[in-house]
Parts: C-alpha cells; sequence; structure tokens
C-alpha cells in the first residue's frame, strides 16, 4: 500500500466514509462533518505511530491540515523511512 492509501483506509474505517464523488481529496473533512476535534486527535496519533515521525502539540494544532491531500503532505514532510515517500509510492511494511 502506498502513504496515501494508508490514509484513506484509516480516515474510511474510522470515520465511515468513502471518498469518490461527495467526499474527495480537496474536500475539507471539518466542514464536510467527517472529522471532529476528537477525531482530528485521534488521526494524528494514528500517523504518528504509523509513519514513525512525532510532531509538536503546537506544529499539528495551528495548521490544521483539513483535506486528504494536505493531510498526506503533512506526513510527507514530517515522517522518517517509508512515509517519506511520493504519494503513491509503496510504501515497506
Amino acid at each position: 500500500m502506498t502513504r496515501t492509501e494508508i490514509i484513506i483506509q484509516f480516515i474510511e474505517k474510522q470515520f465511515l466514509i468513502e471518498f469518490g464523488d461527495d467526499i474527495t481529496p480537496q474536500s475539507d473533512l471539518f466542514k464536510e462533518g467527517v472529522i471532529d476535534s476528537f477525531g482530528y486527535i485521534h488521526l494524528m496519533s494514528f500517523l504518528e505511530r504509523e509513519f514513525a515521525f512525532t510532531s509538536e502539540s503546537a506544529e499539528f494544532l495551528l495548521a490544521v491540515p483539513t483535506t486528504l491531500e494536505a493531510i498526506d503532505r503533512f506526513v510527507a514532510e514530517r515522517a522518517d523511512g517509508k512515509g517519506t515517500q511520493q504519494a503513491g509510492a509503496p510504501c515497506a511494511e
């Protein structure tokens, strides 16, 4: 699976949505009602564990990525190892 696919799978499973016509990678997941503040903390915890990076609380609270594209970019900029690959590139398992 690619980094992007892992993120999509987690969001779809945890928040009971499917990306498609109604919710796209450019959709604001907060405005669409997919993620709330508790869900965001849960998502960030998952991303840190899955992609082996840590971020300061202020870092992900001041510039909140609200779309799938922004979340994927956020992870790519911070992750080590498998998370540093480009979107679409396979992740080592």
